[in-house]
């Protein structure tokens, strides 16, 4: 006999909920963790590159194509550009780093339990 839709569904939730766990557990980044990073090395490298190059449409290359890919998914063009320029200038100019995920440093395997392991992702 077939499994029910929301039995189903509660079986998926419960699979979906021990993979989350388990990655969390192995301290596996995600796709979004990883897209921050790259996100704030792409911005914050090109701005250096740029100023030492004095060539600022460098900067303006690297916002447009990503102005056009969120206008691509249906953001708003007007409201992308101020949200890519807010992060750009917390970025550059206020030196605005990630929150720190403090929950990946307790009990910290890596660092053999060591509390005393650096808070900004270095190890």
């Amino acid at each position: 006999m077939a499994k029910s839709k929301a039995t189903r569904l509660r079986e998926q939730r419960a699979r979906q909920q021990e993979y989350r766990d388990e990655q969390k557990m192995q301290r596996r980044p995600g796709r979004d963790d990883i897209a921050r990073i790259a996100l704030q090395w792409l911005i914050v490298n090109t701005s250096k590159l740029a100023e030492r190059e004095g060539n600022p449409a460098r900067m303006n290359k690297v916002e447009v194509a990503i102005l056009e890919k969120l206008v691509e998914q249906g953001f708003d063009p007007a409201a992308s550009d101020r949200a890519l320029g807010d992060l750009i200038d917390r970025y550059v100019d206020g030196g605005w780093d990630f929150h720190r995920k403090p929950h990946l440093w307790a009990g910290n395997h890596i660092n053999d339990g060591d509390t005393d392991a650096p808070k900004d992702g270095t190890i």
